[in-house]
C-alpha cells in the first residue's frame, strides 16, 4: 500500500473529534509578562481607587502619599520592563477580530497603555515638586523641590494628572470588557493567553 492510498484509507476517515483534539494549544504570553501585567493591573487598580486625599485624615496622610508616590513610580518602572521585554519575547499572534477597526482600536489602547505608564507618573513627580511638603516615595528619600510653593501651579498640575488617572481608568474598563467578550461570548480563549499553564 503506497503513502497515498494510506492516507486516503485512515488520516482522511479519522474523526472530526479526534481531529480537534490534536490542533496545537493557545499561544499564551510567558511568565514574565504575566507576571507583569497582573501586578500592574493590581498596582493600577490601588492607586485610581485610592487616589483621592480630600476625605484622608492628617494622621494618614504623609503614609498615604508615600506609597501613591512610590506606586506610582513602580508602575513607571514596570511599564518600561514590559515594554523593552516585548522584544526579547515577541507577543503571541493576534487573535481574530470581526472588524478591522477592532484590531486598531485594540493596539491603539495598548500603545496609549504604556504612553500613560510613563507619563501620569512623570505628571505626578513633577506635582511632588510643587507642594509645600517633602513627598517621600516609600519613605525613602524625598523628591526635589522647587524653593518656592506654587499652589495655583499645583493646582492646575494636579488637574492633569487625575485626568490622565481618569483615562487609564476608562481604558482598563475597554480593555476588560473587551478581555471578557473574547473569552466568553466568542470562545477564543484570550484570557489563557495570560495565565499560567498549570
Amino acid at each position: 500500500m503506497n503513502l497515498v492510498s494510506f492516507n486516503t484509507l485512515f488520516v482522511s476517515r479519522m474523526p472530526e473529534e479526534l481531529a480537534s483534539q490534536q490542533s496545537p494549544p493557545a499561544e499564551r504570553y510567558d511568565l514574565v509578562a504575566q507576571c507583569l501585567h497582573w501586578i500592574m493591573a493590581l498596582i493600577l487598580v490601588y492607586l485610581i481607587f485610592t487616589s483621592s486625599f480630600e476625605e484622608v485624615p492628617d494622621s494618614v496622610m504623609e503614609e498615604r502619599i508615600r506609597l501613591h508616590a512610590g506606586l506610582g513610580l513602580t508602575i513607571a518602572a514596570l511599564g518600561v520592563v514590559r515594554w523593552l521585554w516585548r522584544f526579547v519575547r515577541p507577543r503571541p499572534h493576534d487573535i481574530e477580530f470581526d472588524q478591522p477597526w477592532q484590531k486598531t482600536l485594540a493596539r491603539a489602547i495598548h500603545q496609549i497603555f504604556y504612553a500613560l505608564f510613563l507619563i501620569t507618573p512623570a505628571i505626578g513627580f513633577f506635582l511632588a515638586t510643587l507642594v509645600s511638603y517633602p513627598v517621600r516615595p516609600f519613605g525613602l528619600g524625598p523628591i526635589f523641590q522647587w524653593p518656592e510653593d506654587s499652589p495655583m501651579v499645583a493646582g492646575m498640575v494636579n488637574s492633569v494628572h487625575g485626568f490622565a488617572a481618569d483615562v487609564i481608568l476608562a481604558l482598563l474598563v475597554l480593555h476588560v470588557a473587551a478581555a471578557v467578550y473574547h473569552q466568553f461570548v466568542k470562545r477564543d480563549a484570550l484570557l489563557l493567553r495570560m495565565m499560567p499553564r498549570i
